[in-house]
């Protein structure tokens, strides 16, 4: 019997990842800016009926390539043009992404350390959460680690290295029209420290970085060689611009301090990300296989943090890369702690409890914003977030249980390891995790959203059937085009101008935030209402002057 159920070990997997991942995508809006940008981008592909070109209001959109948004296209075909088809993709993602890890765990030390890959992501903040949304990264760090683990095969000279080579470059060729040419930064840079620690000893041909290039060049160029002898190079030039700018400078406000990525990956990567702690800085003692694959998770870890901590521009999925090498790392510890008899570091069991209560309370206070925020509104001086404040939630007292669960479970789980019960008490809390995160989706995240832009995606909705414009004054937001099923429409519509002042054709809507109205309003604009810190205006159409 348990060798029957081992030659089903894979179908266990994608139930695993069904049950988690697939239910409750659309149980909330869509998030600007990144979700609902990259889900209008593929809304007008089928409006348009252009594929060929990513666009944003109809406009060329310079910032990323298609793959992406041709997957959320084709889902919104089966599905409708809804949160669910926008985060299908990356829900079927996950599950290929736990079905390779599996694999990979299962090759190189057994089935136990390949469930426990799986459970550290499944049972992890972020590393879970990424496979229940709409955004890029997770599809890009799928087909970067592909070309890694290629790379992996490559070193280990017994195998067919011309192969891998060419498998290498066609998976980073899919990662550059995913999202762009940050895959070749990250493998030239995996590349460069694995030759340097081996004291640059030659363990390839230059033939094989050619076939390298020339397989990420020939997949690539499906689209950017489609696309620049169609319309010039135009895309390219604006595109390898932005890249270089995400790098030198702060683009949207984004910059922060070095630390900034180690800390939202040991804190959203909880509780892999303590287990993995020591073993991030272990050294390998010989050159076997899997001491190999150990060595390389260290790499590629070490290659992306120091990269993206370095950049100007510092955004919390860009260091998502370091999920995968770091949920393996933690689940490498456990398993050496399950065999050898050993258990985590006291200071390990300290951090443990210290963030998983914290999170547990900071989650289960959330839901009493609306019984206490009368106490502290009046010490906001920011008057959108006092507005946001001011709507109501539809908290029903419940929401607060599940937080507080977990901080049970954190304290069962330090107790048995303190016992040295590690397996029970990691599994206990993996498990709890994994159906834990779903749940919080479902019954607190809507609600953190009413305060957020529920307001205004809910006057997008009702206005989406009219015949009008519908546009955001003074911010940034994308929320306009897909609620409003924005159609092609004058050029002028992104005018803010000419939709404060110009001769228009018809209604406009027009969306402020309470804390800049004075340099925009008018007295041709209707004041609608206010909610949750946004401001809703009507312009009527400007008639033509008689004769």
């Amino acid at each position: 019997m348990r060798e029957f159920i081992k030659q089903y070990d894979w179908l266990i997997v994608v139930l695993w990842a069904a049950v988690l991942f697939f239910p409750f995508l659309g149980a909330v809006h869509l998030f600007d800016w990144d979700e609902i940008n990259f889900a209008e981008s593929a809304r007008e592909m089928l409006v348009s009926g252009n594929y060929q070109q990513v666009q944003i209001n109809f406009v060329p959109f310079m910032e990323k390539p298609p793959l992406f948004f041709w997957l959320q296209a084709l889902s919104m075909k089966l599905f409708g043009v809804n949160e669910y088809a926008a985060r299908f993709p990356n829900a079927l993602t996950g599950l290929v992404t736990l079905l390779l890890v599996f694999q990979l765990g299962k090759r190189y030390f057994g089935r136990t350390l390949a469930f426990f890959w799986v459970l550290m992501i499944t049972g992890s903040l972020t590393p879970h959460l990424y496979f229940k949304s709409g955004i890029i990264d997770p599809l890009y760090n799928l087909f970067i680690f592909l070309s890694v683990y290629q790379f992996f095969l490559f070193t280990q000279q017994e195998t067919n290295q011309t192969k891998h080579a060419w498998l290498m470059g066609m998976f980073l060729g899919l990662a550059i029209i995913t999202k762009g040419p940050v895959a070749v930064i990250i493998l030239v840079l995996v590349f460069l420290s694995y030759w340097a620690i081996r004291r640059f000893k030659l363990f390839f041909q230059v033939k094989h970085i050619a076939w390298v290039m020339l397989s990420a060049l020939a997949v690539s160029a499906i689209w950017f060689g489609y696309e620049t002898l169609r319309n010039g190079p135009t895309f390219l030039i604006e595109f390898v611009k932005y890249q270089a700018d995400l790098f030198l400078n702060p683009v949207a406000g984004h910059g922060q301090p070095f630390y900034y990525h180690p800390l939202v990956l040991l804190i959203g990567a909880f509780p892999a990300s303590l287990f993995a702690l020591k073993t991030l800085f272990m050294r390998q003692g010989d050159e076997t296989p899997a001491m190999a694959w150990v060595s390389m998770m260290q790499l590629l870890f070490w290659v992306v943090l120091i990269l993206f901590s370095s950049v100007t521009t510092k955004i919390v999925h860009y260091s998502s890369l370091c999920y995968l090498p770091l949920t393996f790392l933690a689940a490498y510890a456990l398993n050496n702690w399950f065999v050898k008899g050993e258990k985590p570091a006291i200071w390990q069991q300290i951090l443990l409890v210290c963030i998983g209560l914290i999170l547990a309370l900071v989650l289960s206070i959330i839901p009493m914003v609306d019984a206490l925020k009368i106490k502290f509104i009046p010490h906001i001086d920011d008057l959108f977030a006092r507005g946001n404040l001011m709507v109501k939630a539809n908290w029903r007292g419940y929401e607060s249980f599940p937080p507080l669960f977990l901080g049970v479970v954190v304290v069962i789980t330090a107790w048995q390891i303190r016992k040295g019960k590690v397996l029970n008490g990691v599994f206990m809390l993996l498990l709890f995790m994994s159906f834990f995160l779903p749940v919080l989706l479902r019954i607190t995240v809507p609600n953190i959203e009413v305060y957020t832009q529920r307001s205004a995606i809910e006057f997008y909705e009702k206005h989406s059937e009219e015949d009008a414009y519908i546009q955001t004054i003074g911010f940034k937001s994308y929320a306009q085009y897909f609620y409003g099923k924005v159609k092609p429409h004058n050029s002028k519509a992104s005018d803010e101008s000419w939709l404060l002042s110009g001769a228009i054709d018809k209604p406009a809507y027009l969306v402020l935030k309470v804390d800049n109205l004075k340099d925009h309003v008018n007295p041709e604009m209707k004041e609608l209402y206010r909610k949750g810190g946004f401001v809703f205006f009507r312009r009527d159409p400007v008639l033509p002057k008689a004769n």
